[in-house]
């Protein structure tokens, strides 16, 4: 579904990745991890033609993307939860779920709102509720729930974890499971937390100061110490 060959990604004059290659299957769910800083929040980013200059192939469904604009790409499919958030403050959590049907791709059925928003149980009572007046956590979830909104093929999902209390990512980690499986929604996921990405992925690739430096799965690198503690230990 989603094939990124040998990208090089800059910030001005300022290289953040070098050669960055990897896959994502329909369906399939896939993890991106490494320190603060390793380049998975620039490599999401220029999956979705959203802010780096980007050299080298990203390719959908076999077809270049080029110089494809950010919203066709998220018309095509693609939806990039940032690590930010950014939902919007001054409307409701339901208004801010409503919103994201405006970026579906054209002729898919989309849910309701309320539908949509009784998939994260935590979210209901708050439906009526300010963005801007939602914790951390519940704006995560927010923004998970506003990005399935549109009925995506991937969802790209960034540093989902970072800040939230320990209940809370295990409860997120539910609603991403459940999301993916009852939706068919693929995941491609960028975390520091190894125990939430196991939970929500099957493979993954290592990044380290803009490189790839392993992928395989999660028992391939349980089987390989030494990568955890070059790349992983802070």
């Amino acid at each position: 579904m989603l094939s990124v060959d040998r990208i090089d990604a800059f910030y001005g004059d300022s290289q953040i990745l070098h050669g960055v290659s990897l896959t994502v299957g329909e369906k399939e769910r896939v993890a991106v991890v490494g320190r603060n800083g390793a380049g998975k929040s620039t490599l999401f980013k220029s999956i979705l033609n959203a802010g780096p200059r980007v050299r080298g192939r990203i390719a959908w469904e076999g077809k270049d993307l080029g110089a494809m604009p950010t919203f066709r790409r998220a018309r095509l499919g693609l939806s990039l939860v940032p690590e930010d958030r950014r939902i919007f403050d001054h409307v409701t959590v339901l208004e801010n779920i409503a919103m994201a049907r405006y970026a579906a791709r054209p002729g898919v059925e989309l849910e309701a709102p309320e539908a949509v928003l009784a998939r994260f149980p935590m979210l209901v009572p708050l439906k009526d509720r300010m963005g801007g007046r939602l914790s951390g956590g519940q704006q995560q979830m927010v923004a998970v729930a506003r990005a399935i909104a549109g009925r995506p093929r991937l969802m790209l999902l960034d540093e989902p974890t970072e800040g939230l209390a320990p209940v809370i990512v295990e409860q997120l980690a539910r609603d991403v499971n459940t999301v993916c499986r009852e939706t068919g929604s693929g995941l491609l996921l960028s975390e520091q937390n190894l125990w939430f990405a196991r939970q929500c992925t099957d493979r993954l690739f290592l990044i380290d100061t803009g490189r790839i430096v392993f992928d395989g799965l999660w028992q391939d690198l349980d089987d390989n110490p030494d990568l955890k503690r070059r790349y992983l230990a802070l």
